[in-house]
């Protein structure tokens, strides 16, 4: 748990997610999201984003990136 991205990315593309357990914070731009088991988001890859696990479990997220950046 606790973890955080700490600098703003940005890139090409578009991102999508499912939460499948624990909680998670995402900001995209100047939108700060609290998501919970069971929430989605999506958003252009374009707009400066960061994420964080404030939780103390780990947060468990199936994300999608196309295209693929690794």
């Amino acid at each position: 748990g606790s973890e955080m991205c700490i600098r703003d990315r940005s890139h090409d593309g578009e991102e999508a997610g499912y939460l499948l357990s624990g909680t998670f914070e995402l900001w995209v731009g100047e939108r700060h999201f609290q998501l919970s088991e069971g929430d989605s988001f999506s958003f252009s890859s374009h707009e400066p984003h960061r994420y964080g696990n404030p939780g103390e479990v780990d947060a468990v997220v199936i994300w999608v990136i196309t295209p693929p950046t690794f």
